[in-house]
């Protein structure tokens, strides 16, 4: 095998970061070297990129070569310059990448370490939080000490006054640490219609009474709950939760621990409580649609793979062969999955006479910061009108656009708009907190590759999948990730322009389930006897997650 090129480091030793005249401004003092190799590094040939955006800063140094140090380092002064505007449409998590042009005219492709004294062990620091109209911008240090930049929406602990909360939170949950508490929970701590709300009920049911789940006790799905569940609801954002959150060893939920708080949380008391490695966290997953579709190798879905400083992390799957793509592609074993269908399967039902056509791709997330200015502009919108034009015109008034929870946000606006060439769709578009009620009126979903359409199928619905623009958008996830779904497995038609899905959605409209497509589906999603929640339940009493009941 050749041997791996050296690849360009720049390691922070001292760091200023400031906003002036519009730009996003990092200075201090730094190391530059070629890892693995003693060559010296030309600064003049090193630009700085992100995965979305080459040239994403402009990079100077105080001098071509630097000061000679031990080991090929060389000591230099550092100065990054990125343009507030440009931000706007940068991912919502950028890798820093030291890109170097060398002799042969060759791209060396490096990255820039977030402190040159932790070396390859990252501390969960981050840098001070700039807060636009409507965005929040940090520099942040992952696991491996390396840089990223996070471009997201703001949140309430974005502010002082927020940080203080979590302070305070932190150190009040020192009382509870006594207390057996066990934390469920869904997207966002804002969904209740999940696995996890499953299985928070059935405990209840079953005299659990250290079994908590936080909730935005606003949303609707929690108005009509009866009150033996309402008792354990804790309120999303309030003391209670933020305490309960420091305090619980036990997370159990359709989504990452970072769900439990807040998503992309920029405080090191909450970073530490997630990744730092106490050997005490207990943490199961229960998936909130199979993850038998987009690789688990990506990069960027290492939040589901094997968490090796835990306790315990289970992951619960739907078949054999789910488990197999946890095995190879997640880094667990056959004794970390929990191989017994997931509880939201257990009560997903259609209602007799389900009409509904229902578009609903999944979301980019390369795409979510570009939304924030025009969802018109997207790519994801455009896919969303080429599906509701393909459409027969004799189904239009069949049709519900349904956006993907991570992008729904974008669309409470342009759903009121009845203007304009969008007018007919944007009428359709449905913003919802409950996609179950959808589900049950459903007779064909188009998709890409939601993992709702496992959701939909299960319930007898029809399930159309367009594909043309799946290589491109498997680019965007990271290299080698691919779709486990192919056409030897997939149990729905697949579209490639509007003409197929347009054909697709008039031979499926109306029709039983194909039993080929049925039968490829038994393969991924085995358990269809309602007794999910209860194995699951099994299992969590034999981990000693939860006790067992007299």
């Amino acid at each position: 095998m050749p041997a791996e090129q050296p690849r360009p480091l720049i390691g922070f030793l001292t760091r200023n970061i400031k906003e002036e005249n519009n730009k996003l401004i990092v200075s201090g003092l730094c190391v530059v070297k070629f890892s693995k190799s003693k060559e010296v590094i030309d600064t003049g040939k090193i630009r700085i990129d992100v995965p979305v955006r080459k040239d994403a800063a402009k990079v100077s140094f105080g001098s071509r070569f630097g000061v000679p140090g031990p080991k090929g380092y060389r000591l230099n002064s550092c100065r990054m310059e990125f343009d507030i505007d440009e931000l706007r449409d940068f991912d919502i998590q950028n890798k820093l990448l030291v890109v170097y042009d060398d002799k042969d005219g060759n791209e060396n492709v490096g990255r820039v370490l977030y402190s040159a004294a932790d070396m390859r062990h990252g501390k969960n620091k981050n840098s001070e939080i700039f807060i636009h109209d409507d965005f929040s911008v940090y520099f942040r240090q992952n696991i491996h000490n390396t840089t990223f930049l996070t471009v997201r929406d703001t949140n309430q602990y974005d502010y002082p006054e927020g940080q203080e909360r979590i302070r305070k939170a932190h150190a009040n949950a020192a009382k509870l640490k006594d207390n057996d508490i066990v934390l469920l929970y869904e997207k966002k701590c804002q969904k209740y219609e999940e696995s996890a709300s499953v299985l928070y009920e059935k405990l209840i049911d079953m005299g659990y009474d250290n079994a908590y789940f936080i909730v935005d006790k606003s949303i609707p799905a929690i108005q009509d709950l009866p009150e033996k569940y309402k008792k354990n609801l804790i309120d999303k954002d309030s003391d209670k939760h933020l305490e309960y959150f420091f305090a619980s060893n036990r997370f159990i939920s359709t989504e990452t621990i970072e769900h439990a708080l807040q998503l992309r949380i920029a405080n090191k008391y909450a970073q530490d409580k997630i990744n730092k490695n106490t050997g005490d966290l207990m943490y199961v997953f229960l998936q909130h649609g199979p993850t038998y579709m987009v690789s688990l190798n990506m990069d960027l879905r290492n939040g589901f793979r094997k968490k090796t400083d835990y306790k315990l992390h289970k992951t619960v799957v739907s078949s054999q062969l789910e488990a197999e793509h946890f095995i190879e592609r997640g880094g667990m074993t056959e004794d970390d999955l929990y191989i017994t269908g997931m509880a939201k399967f257990d009560r997903a039902f259609r209602h007799e006479g389900a009409d509904r056509i229902v578009i609903m791709p999944t979301w980019r997330r390369w795409e979510m910061n570009q939304a924030r200015d025009d969802i018109t502009q997207t790519n994801y919108y455009k896919m969303m009108r080429l599906m509701y034009d393909s459409v027969p015109e004799e189904l239009k008034d069949k049709v519900i656009v349904l956006p993907h929870p991570l992008m729904a946000e974008r669309f409470e606006d342009i759903s009121k708009n009845d203007k304009g060439k969008d007018a007919e769709m944007c009428r359709r578009i449905l913003v919802t907190d409950s996609y179950e009620n959808v589900l049950r009126d459903t007779e064909v979903l188009i998709t890409d590759y939601s993992s709702i359409s496992y959701d939909a199928f299960y319930r007898g619905a029809k399930v159309v999948f367009y594909w043309a623009e799946k290589d491109e958008c498997m680019t965007h996830y990271g290299e080698n990730t691919k779709l486990m779904l192919n056409l030897d497995n997939v149990f729905g038609p697949v579209a490639m322009n509007g003409k197929e899905i347009a054909a697709a959605v008039r031979d499926n409209y109306g029709k039983e389930q194909r039993p080929d497509y049925l039968e490829r589906y038994r393969k991924i999603i085995e358990f269809h006897d309602g007794k999910n929640t209860e194995r699951i339940i099994e299992h969590l009493i034999e981990d000693g997650v939860i006790e067992r009941k007299a």
